[in-house]
Order: structure tokens, then C-alpha cells, then sequence
């Protein structure tokens, strides 16, 4: 029996942080690009509401939950009991139902009669909510109120088929959507202004960005119409013309271009082993030592049978061996780089996994050679 464990340790402690040359190129402006307000900002409270319900799915091939769930028994019990039927958990014992949690996003300035999408969450055991229906279920808001209802057979995108252990599954056979399946019941005021104006929110929040919208709006509408408030907020005052018309004033901003401020960022995922460089990312002349430990527990088992001059039995012998073993990775220069096409194609001379670069790059972070804020899922 051997177990290997890999040590992806690349020694990123001795990254030689000393050995980063520490004269970063003198900074420049970070690269912009034009974007539509519409696609940057939005007003300030204008956004959906979250909806949630309890329900029951019926119509399984016996994928449902089983009878140790005991609130699907309770559920089945109080809707049989709706329509006048009377019976007891010991009665309800069936696979073809699995209660469920059902949620969907209110939109902004829905009406009463619009469709939304539901998304069903199976809450027991069920194995599959494949070919079920979901039955009539309300969907409340934060204040308790029912704002929609839901119903509809289920789509979940994939598929459970075979029995116990000899199955095979694609996707995620418990969680499905309704498309179109829940019905505003209850419309929602949704203000735009408050007194003349309204608030401008920015998707990314960026000092830069910000001022850059309100410049805009005053160019376009006129100076005094828009302030940054901060990285994040532009204040808009409705000039005269579109007091009474603020739709409009929306519809003139949303189309106009400006310069956003591209950030520089690295956002990495250690989980899935995923890295993502975005942005104007400068990175320091670097000295980088990468390595990887391997260490192998080979454990060998042996019967030792009885000696001749003994009434003793045979036994068995457990041998255990441990070797480490360091692949020896020379000291890697890297030049400075100012674009993010350099970055990538520097990194990847050192010849590492994602999951390895992950580290690398913490370590170039930590010794000031990667000029980028970090993100780490």
C-alpha cells in the first residue's frame, strides 16, 4: 500500500522575497476604457426582492423523501386535509413526494400579473426531483407578506437513473427552476427620485470612475447637475427640464459614454485551483525559487509463518517506509513587467500548476513585486 502526499509547499516562503528587486517602475495612470453609464451604475434603491416559500414537489418516480422525513408526512397530512381528506402519518407513506424550499427574485417595478423564475431546493432525502411537479406554494417577502405564487412542472437540466449504489447522476438532480412559474400576486412601489434627484450607485467602486461620471452628467446636462459623493456615489440633481420627467432624465444618462478605471486585481479561487488577472498589473524584476516535496509511505504487509522449534503460529508483519524526495528547481529571474500579457507569460516560464501559481503569486504579492490587490475566494 503506498500513499503519496504532495507538499505543494514551493517553498513560497523562499520565494526569496530579499532577492525582489524593490525598484518598482514609477507609476502610471491605469488603463481605461469606455463604458455606458447603464453599464457601470445604478440608481440607488432600485433592485430586486428576494421571495421565499415552502412547498411540496409530487409526481417523483420514487425519488422523493423518504418516511423518516417527518414534516413531508406533516405536509401531505395538511393538504389532503384541504381538500377534505383525513388521514394519518402512518397513512402517508410514499416516495413519489419531497417537500422543497422555493425561491424567486421580486424585480423592480413589477406589476400584478408579471412571471418571474422560481427555483426549487429539495429539503429531505429526495435522490432526484426529475419529472415532478411543484404544488401551489406561496412566496413571502422580509415583512411576511405574499407577493407571488408558484406552480409547475420542474426542469433540472440533468438526470438520475439506475437503483442504490448502481446509479449514475448528471448535474444536480435536487435542485430545479420553474421558468416563468411564479405569479406576481402583489406589485411593488419602487421609487426613483427622492425631492429632485436621486443617487447614482457604481457597480465597482472606484474614486476615479465616480468622478468621472459626474464630469459627464455636467458636461452633458449641465454644470451642478451631478457630485461624487465618494468612491461609490454620485449624487444627481434632476435639472428643471426633468423634474417631472425623471424616466427620461435615465434614459438621456444611460447612453452616455466616459472612461472607467480598469483596477488592478488578481482574484484566485483555491478551491478549484482558478486565477483570474484583471486590471493594469505591473510586476517588480523578482528572483523566484519553486520546488515541490513529495513524500511516500510505502507500507508492505508480510506473513511470518511459525518457526520449527515453536507451537506458535503464523503471524502477519507490517514493514512501513518513508522517503521525501525534493525536486530541486533552480533560482528563476524575472524581468519587470507593465502589462498583464507579460505578467502571464513571465509566470508561466516557471512551468507551475494553477493550484502552484496560486501560491507564487500570494508570495510576489507579500514581497511587494505584484502591484495588484488580491482576492481570495
Amino acid at each position: 500500500m503506498v500513499r503519496t502526499m504532495s507538499v505543494r509547499g514551493l517553498l513560497t516562503a523562499s520565494l526569496l522575497a530579499a532577492s525582489c528587486a524593490m525598484a518598482v517602475p514609477a507609476a502610471r495612470p491605469a488603463a481605461a476604457q469606455s463604458v455606458f453609464v447603464k453599464d457601470i451604475a445604478h440608481v440607488q434603491g432600485v433592485t430586486g426582492n428576494q421571495l421565499v416559500g415552502y412547498g411540496i414537489v409530487t409526481g417523483l418516480a420514487g425519488t422523493g423523501d423518504s418516511t423518516s422525513v417527518l414534516f413531508t408526512s406533516q405536509t401531505i397530512q395538511n393538504v389532503l386535509q384541504s381538500f377534505g381528506l383525513t388521514v394519518t402519518s402512518q397513512e402517508v407513506r410514499t416516495r413519489d413526494v419531497a417537500a422543497v424550499m422555493v425561491t424567486a427574485t421580486l424585480p423592480p417595478f413589477a406589476h400584478s400579473g408579471d412571471n418571474v423564475d422560481a427555483t426549487v431546493s429539495a429539503m429531505g432525502d429526495a435522490t432526484s426531483l426529475q419529472g415532478g411537479t411543484l404544488i401551489l406554494t406561496e412566496l413571502r417577502a422580509a415583512n411576511d407578506l405574499v407577493y407571488a405564487t408558484a406552480q409547475g412542472p420542474l426542469s433540472i437540466g440533468g438526470f438520475t437513473a439506475g437503483f442504490a449504489n448502481d446509479s449514475i447522476s448528471q448535474n444536480h438532480p435536487t435542485v430545479g427552476r420553474i421558468p416563468n412559474g411564479a405569479i406576481i400576486a402583489r406589485g411593488m412601489h419602487t421609487a426613483i427620485t427622492s425631492g429632485n434627484g436621486f443617487d447614482y450607485v457604481l457597480t465597482t467602486p472606484d474614486f476615479r470612475t465616480a468622478a468621472n461620471l459626474a464630469a459627464t452628467l455636467n458636461h452633458y446636462f449641465g454644470g451642478g447637475t451631478a457630485g461624487a459623493l465618494d468612491a461609490e456615489t454620485v449624487h444627481v440633481t434632476l435639472p428643471p427640464r426633468y423634474h417631472d420627467n425623471p424616466v427620461q432624465f435615465l434614459a438621456d444618462a444611460s447612453d452616455l459614454s466616459l472612461n472607467e478605471d480598469q483596477l488592478a486585481k488578481v482574484v484566485m479561487d483555491e478551491r478549484t485551483g482558478t486565477i483570474v488577472f484583471g486590471g493594469d498589473i505591473k510586476l517588480a524584476p523578482c528572483a523566484i525559487a519553486h520546488g515541490n516535496l513529495t513524500i511516500t509511505i510505502t507500507t508492505t504487509n508480510r506473513y511470518v509463518p511459525s518457526g520449527p522449534f515453536t507451537t506458535a503460529p503464523g503471524a502477519m508483519q507490517t514493514n512501513t517506509r518513508v522517503r521525501a524526495q525534493t525536486q530541486n528547481k533552480h533560482l528563476t529571474f524575472i524581468a519587470g513587467a507593465a502589462t498583464l500579457s507579460s505578467v502571464v507569460q513571465a509566470l508561466n516560464t516557471m512551468g507551475v500548476t494553477p493550484r502552484d501559481l496560486i501560491a507564487i503569486v500570494q508570495a510576489l504579492r507579500a514581497s511587494g513585486a505584484l502591484q495588484a490587490d488580491l482576492v481570495i475566494q
